[in-house]
């Protein structure tokens, strides 16, 4: 072996300096699971501030997401409510999936790695990037931030989220069997989780967050209409918790768990075996500057005169 791997200390997006004559690395960074490496705040050992960056970006993307549903779904036609039902889950799918997209490339993002989302936190743990203390923390933090994001959009819009039952997620018509609900947010979420691991196998490139924000707008616009398009326990979280309606908790708080399970034990029988970080963006981009050291410069030298 010719590749130098971190120590426990270093840091999850620490590139590997030498790679394989082919170009890739031999073999991803280990000690990841010590996420205070790269923490601005580190309370007894434990990466605080990032556990704060998964509620600040959730309350982010709840407020996002109740802000699209509080113009496209409300009953009584107004704002964008009468246009084609398509289009609206559209319009909610480019606020999600951009809002996600956008916190990955924030500094908090980069820190916490921009779950915001129970299942990918648990994806990641079964994946071995990610300690199972911080997955506890950080579905914690992402379910606390889902009610702050809720109150949050109350605060802002008022009338218009609570003429929208606080955006909660819930079956359309013919839809509303638990176990069609279960099944359906689960593969949503398998295949979202099957993107993201695609694209954390190797030193991830500049698109991730953006493709990881694509497939989301995908499977709101496309799925919707059927079992609601959750695919996270945060989304819903917050909306079931202050509206106080608990019609499918838990179905819509299981569904994507059980997803992330279906999700890494498929990548276990048939690959990608390793995921390289657990982050959808990192704080410095290493993709390819690895793998091909840098042509040395000439300085061209004067004429005299």
């Amino acid at each position: 072996m010719t590749g130098a791997l971190p120590g426990p200390g270093a840091a999850a997006d620490t590139p590997v300096p030498h790679a394989a004559p082919g170009g890739e690395p031999h073999e991803p960074p280990r000690g990841l699971e010590t996420q205070a490496a790269g923490a601005r705040w580190v309370v007894l050992g434990r990466p605080v501030s990032s556990y704060l960056a998964e509620a600040l970006g959730s309350a982010w993307l709840v407020l996002a997401a109740l802000t699209a549903v509080s113009f496209t779904m409300r009953a009584d036609g107004r704002y964008l409510s009468s246009w084609p039902l398509t289009a609206r889950l559209a319009v909610v799918g480019l606020a999600v999936g951009g809002s996600v997209a956008a916190f990955s490339l924030t500094p908090p993002g980069k820190e916490s790695g921009a779950h915001l989302n129970p299942a990918i936190s648990l994806f990641m743990t079964l994946r071995g990037v990610l300690g199972v203390t911080d997955l506890v923390a950080y579905s914690a933090f992402q379910l606390g931030g889902s009610v702050l994001g809720v109150l949050a959009a109350r605060g802002i819009w008022g009338e218009r989220v609570t003429a929208v039952h606080d955006g909660l997620i819930q079956p359309g018509p013919g839809w509303d069997d638990p176990v069609v609900v279960v099944l359906g947010e689960s593969l949503s979420t398998a295949v979202l989780l099957w993107v993201l691991a695609a694209m954390t196998a190797r030193p991830r490139p500049r698109s991730t967050p953006w493709v990881v924000g694509a497939v989301v707008w995908t499977l709101i616009t496309t799925t919707g209409s059927r079992t609601g398009a959750g695919f996270n326990p945060a989304r819903n979280f917050g909306p079931h918790v202050v509206s106080g309606d608990y019609h499918l908790f838990w179905a819509y708080m299981s569904a994507p768990l059980a997803g992330a399970l279906v999700a890494a034990a498929a990548l276990t029988l048939f690959g990608p075996g390793t995921a390289w970080t657990n982050k959808v963006c990192c704080e410095r981009d290493i993709h390819r500057y690895h793998q091909f050291r840098p042509r040395p410069r000439h300085r061209l030298t004067s004429s005299p005169r």
